[in-house]
């Protein structure tokens, strides 16, 4: 048994989980998206459980599937009656409740493939859920600490300028895959470190590269001073928001933030950490730098038995005048794009 109505799209999940009639076990309770098939419209629906499903309707012809391969969510056939009937769908299920944030975003990926091309909505389900199956498995339940929550909001603030430029400048997020900066691309790396003292601009280095150029790159570092839970300010949740209207892959920006240890399940937590931006300041990071590098040690190297190097900057030693504004909005731009060293060099 279905109950439901025809609103506009973006108003989905919101409505479905506002207070009121919760369906009762095997019913659903639905919203219609808008976007319509050779055989009706696709829905949005929450069950019994307050699950999240995306159904899209299917001939009755159309053989069953099975796909219970995944324990986030499942891709199955159901049929459902309504006023007008018995009808069959594909059901492409959240399992958890905890996933419910990340399936509405694959669910978003899904809807904006089925408004370019509706014609196989069965062959769209299957294949969004290939590309966000190993992510909707993943159990990670750890939050993240102030002072990496902190780190985090640095990057993705950068992170907006930069795919507000281009949103496949989210291919230049690379510390969440391990990468020796935090953003790269050709020619040009970027390393953010922020701090909530008001008083010091001291950063911990973690390595011997971080601050390090890369062979034939120039390296920029973005040091930030933030304020907490101040008059004003955004939130985390609110930042990623924004990267998401700007049209990135979705599924690979929250893969990199689960690689970053943000999960989406989480927001609630990280609603409660807001965070000003009081001043900026950006580097090239070049001879003269406060820094330590492995060339520092000359050609014996770093001595025999002395591992995992982790030191602190104090920027109040740095003699270097910091990018103007419009040099950080060129970087960004430069990030975006891929731009190699010698041009980056030039225009920045």
């Amino acid at each position: 048994m279905m109950t439901g109505m025809r609103l506009p799209a973006d108003a989905g999940w919101k409505l479905l989980e506002s207070p009121g009639a919760s369906p009762t076990r095997g019913e659903f309770r639905v919203f219609d998206t808008g976007v319509t098939t050779p055989n009706g419209s696709v829905l949005l629906a929450v069950d019994g459980s307050g699950l999240r499903h995306l159904l899209a309707p299917v001939d009755e012809t159309f053989s069953q599937a099975h796909d219970r391969r995944s324990g986030g969510v499942h891709l199955v056939t159901r049929s459902l009656v309504d006023d007008s009937g018995e009808r069959q769908y594909i059901d492409l299920a959240c399992q958890k409740q905890h996933l419910s944030t990340a399936f509405g975003h694959m669910a978003e990926e899904v809807l904006a493939e089925l408004r370019a091309s509706a014609d196989q909505p069965f062959q769209t389900c299957r294949r969004t859920l290939q590309r966000w199956r190993e992510l909707m498995d993943r159990e990670v339940s750890d939050v993240l600490t102030t002072e990496a929550l902190c780190g985090l909001f640095g990057e993705l603030w950068n992170l907006r300028a930069i795919v507000a430029a281009n949103p496949a400048g989210l291919n230049a997020w690379q510390g969440p895959r391990g990468a020796r900066h935090d953003f790269c691309s050709s020619g040009v790396s970027l390393e953010v470190k922020a701090t909530l003292s008001r008083s010091q601009w001291r950063f911990r280095v973690h390595g011997l590269t971080q601050l390090d150029a890369p062979r034939g790159a120039v390296l920029f570092l973005c040091a930030m001073r933030l304020e907490l839970n101040g008059p004003v300010g955004i939130t985390v949740p609110a930042l990623i928001e924004q990267i998401l209207d700007s049209g990135v892959d979705r599924r690979e920006f929250i893969e990199k933030l689960s690689d970053a240890g943000y999960q989406l399940r989480d927001e609630a937590h990280y609603h409660q950490f807001r965070f000003n931006v009081l001043d900026v300041r950006v580097y090239n990071v070049v001879a003269g730098f406060p820094r330590l590098t492995e060339a520092d040690f000359g050609t014996t190297g770093v001595p025999r038995g002395v591992e995992d190097i982790d030191y602190t900057v104090d920027l109040a030693a740095c003699t270097s005048v910091p990018l103007s504004s419009t040099d950080l909005e060129q970087l960004h731009v430069t990030l975006s794009n891929d731009t190699d060293a010698s041009a980056a060099n030039a225009t920045i």
